[in-house]
């Protein structure tokens, strides 16, 4: 019995090790110090969001889809203007968190999946700023962000997912979103 319940806590201590490592590949590569970042922001886009009404919305978004913009996202910004936001297109499925660092105001993240033309919500979360009020060192902030990113990953896979100011749009009224063009 004994050893049946240490092959168990092995097991599951092995598959918490596995999702930090997927955590950690996610979240690396990204400004140390936002006194580092260069302020430069990334391709602009419109998409089309399509609602259940029958009413749509354009929205200017930022297009991440190489890895130092996947991983710098919106990192080091104040804010983000109404109406717009940052699309992360991925090369392959995948169902890894988001994580808050350095990310300075709450956004709803949408996990979205490619389907033809059109992209469909999997899932979504509200997604609060990872305060450093307790004066951590900077790998202790680190630490602390991927740890509340395990709250933030998606139920299933995706291969884009579409950052906004939170409670901008009625997601549960989204039917699909459309990219439009480069802008």
């Amino acid at each position: 019995m004994i050893t049946m319940l240490f092959f168990l806590f092995l097991i599951s201590c092995s598959q918490i090790n596995d999702n930090n490592d997927e955590i950690k590949l996610n979240q690396s590569k990204h400004p140390v110090d936002c006194k580092e970042w260069d302020g430069k922001t990334f391709e602009k886009i419109n998409i089309e969001v399509f609602f259940k009404n029958n009413s749509s919305k354009v929205i200017s978004v930022e297009l991440a889809n190489e890895q130092k913009e996947i991983s710098t996202g919106l990192m080091c910004r104040k804010e983000i203007k109404e109406s717009s936001g940052m699309l992360f297109e991925f090369q392959a499925e995948q169902n890894i968190g988001f994580w808050m660092l350095n990310v300075n105001f709450p956004i709803d993240i949408l996990y979205l999946i490619k389907k033809k033309d059109k992209l469909f919500i999997e899932d979504y979360k509200q997604m609060e700023s990872c305060i450093n009020d307790e004066n951590l060192s900077y790998t202790e902030y680190e630490n602390k962000c991927r740890l509340e990113s395990l709250k933030y990953r998606p139920k299933k896979m995706y291969n884009y997912a579409l950052e906004i100011n939170k409670n901008s749009l009625n997601i549960e009224s989204i039917v699909y979103i459309r990219i439009l063009s480069s802008k």
